[in-house]
């Protein structure tokens, strides 16, 4: 009987969190992520946490932090135009047939 008991402690808070921070992080739910990102802060703060479960919980909120971040625009920098044949002033002078050459 004492194993049962056990086992359903250890299902009921084993791995939920996990999968769901996991579904928070894919499905990019703000209220899911703040919640996830309160819990990995409170399983870090845990005084009895080992050294690799802090290491753990710290990768899982940067991971938090990064799909709750908007995403970054790539920069887009000027490009010098190029000018079009034929832009209209500044042509010179057109020769015509009916001119003589004054050279």
């Amino acid at each position: 009987m004492q194993e049962v008991a056990s086992a359903g402690v250890v299902g009921v808070s084993g791995f939920s969190e996990v999968k769901r921070i996991e579904a928070a992080i894919k499905n990019k739910s703000a209220k899911e992520l703040e919640w996830s990102l309160w819990h990995c802060r409170m399983r870090q703060a845990i005084p009895s946490a080992q050294p690799g479960e802090v290491k753990y919980w710290r990768g899982i909120e940067a991971l938090v932090k990064e799909a709750m971040a908007p995403p970054v625009a790539a920069k887009t920098y000027p490009v010098k135009k190029k000018k079009r044949e034929g832009r209209g002033l500044g042509l010179g002078l057109v020769k015509t047939d009916s001119e003589p050459d004054q050279s």
